[in-house]
């Protein structure tokens, strides 16, 4: 599955996903890539890893910042569901 995020959400996944695939972390270092190719299972795994750390974050702008990419990663597995919140 093919996914576009912005360099934002590429530095927090980089730095917040601790077990990625090598082939993610490579498109994450590409700084001319915008989008990147990932499982819909390793999607769940990401989600997993970002909100362990928005529940743990002091820091209340990157606790918002890391639970909107949840929820927007969230949404590329489950769409119906986000649509439905909106």
């Amino acid at each position: 599955m093919r996914i576009q995020i912005n360099s934002r959400e590429k530095e927090l996944i980089y730095q917040y996903w601790y077990m990625a695939p090598e082939g993610v972390k490579s498109q994450l270092t590409n700084t001319r890539r915008k989008t990147i190719d990932i499982d819909p299972d390793d999607i769940k795994d990401l989600v997993g890893y970002l909100s362990l750390e928005c529940n743990h974050c002091n820091d209340k702008k990157l606790a918002y910042e890391l639970d909107d990419l949840c929820e927007r990663l969230e949404s590329f597995i489950n769409p119906s569901s986000y649509i439905m919140e909106l």
